[in-house]
């Protein structure tokens, strides 16, 4: 996959209609169908807020596509293949693995584990040639392909799927509805972190489970959809910022604060637009602060929690003294095209 911005907090698409099935990417645990059942209900939390966040905000972001509100999953993505039959059923490749409630893909009548055989009368399945040419691990490559034929199909207009249920066909035509231009998705592993590519923003199982409630989740996932929101990655590298080490450097370091800062600022306006409770990264920050508030978190490239805590509380004033339109606040980081980085 592509590096991400090396965020403070180092699958599910809520915007194309289609995730990068987290679950498979990783060795699944040892309990089986039931922790997959309860990774799908973690997807499902990703995908949710993601979707809310992207969609309350498109009236402000200057790149927007369709979000369908829905996550697929490819059976090739899970090593024990038997126990992701056993949970989702597989009647194809592809299964609907989350959907957003009362988003645009459930209220079309789609429903989780219909098997998804075609797009607009088109089956469902990439040549090898075409599984080749994508830059991902294997597993993830049939994701990827199908990903890029939704978003693609989706920006075109309503989209039909043919899908299986309970082995009889159905057909469901899905219009999509406007929201910002990223993905969001639950990644397994070990590690605390979040992170975001400049398409893809990211939370990793632990993270998830470290948050008390969707305010608080809303505010990381909206930090790391500002990065994308501002086009940090791309103005980072057109700013010709080193990576590893040397980004904890000199200028390196400075701008990638800079960039950091600009997030946690647009942050608190993309939270109060989709209906979350702009306080959810204060308390959210004081805890992780101190509770694992040290290594990236204390390096030049990051403020440090308490300095952090303050900017969250600065932009919440801001927030509160400014004039709300009918599309929601508009957030004065979105109001002109970002700058170069200097």
């Amino acid at each position: 996959m592509r590096a991400a911005l090396p965020c403070a907090l180092a699958l599910a698409l809520a915007l194309g209609g289609l995730g990068s099935a987290s679950i498979a990417t990783a060795q699944p645990p040892a309990e089986g169908v039931e922790s997959l059942a309860e990774l799908r209900a973690s997807d499902v939390r990703v995908l949710s807020v993601g979707y809310r966040l992207a969609v309350a905000n498109a009236p402000f972001c200057r790149s927007t596509e369709y979000a369908a509100g829905m996550t697929l999953h490819h059976i090739g993505q899970y090593p024990d293949a038997a126990a992701a039959r056993a949970s989702f059923g597989f009647a194809s490749d592809y299964g609907v693995l989350a959907l957003v409630d009362g988003g645009p893909a459930q209220q079309a009548g789609l429903r989780t584990d219909d098997a998804v055989v075609w797009l607009n009368g088109a089956a469902l399945a990439a040549s090898p040639s075409e599984l080749a040419a994508i830059d991902q691990p294997a597993a993830y490559r049939p994701i990827a392909w199908a990903d890029a034929k939704l978003r693609a199909a989706l920006a075109a207009g309503p989209i039909t799927l043919g899908v299986l249920r309970d082995g009889a066909p159905a057909t469901i035509a899905i219009t999509g509805t406007p929201a910002c231009r990223s993905r969001f998705e639950l990644r397994p592993g070990s590690a605390y972190g979040a992170s975001a590519d400049g398409d893809i923003v990211g939370i990793t199982v632990p993270m998830l489970a470290f948050m008390a409630d969707d305010d608080e989740l809303a505010g990381i996932l909206a930090h790391e959809l500002a990065h994308n929101l501002l086009e940090h990655r791309r103005r980072l590298n057109d700013a010709g910022i080193q990576r590893g080490l040397m980004q904890q450097l000199g200028r390196n370091a400075r701008l990638t604060l800079d960039t950091e800062i600009e997030a946690d600022r647009l942050s608190i306006w993309l939270m109060a637009n989709a209906g979350y409770d702009p306080a959810g990264a204060i308390r959210f920050w004081t805890r992780y602060g101190k509770q694992r508030g040290k290594g990236i978190f204390s390096a030049p490239t990051h403020y440090r929690w308490k300095k952090r805590v303050g900017l969250f509380e600065e932009e919440i004033a801001k927030l509160a003294a400014a004039t709300r339109d009918p599309r929601g606040w508009s957030p004065p980081l979105l109001a002109q095209p970002p700058a170069p980085l200097e």
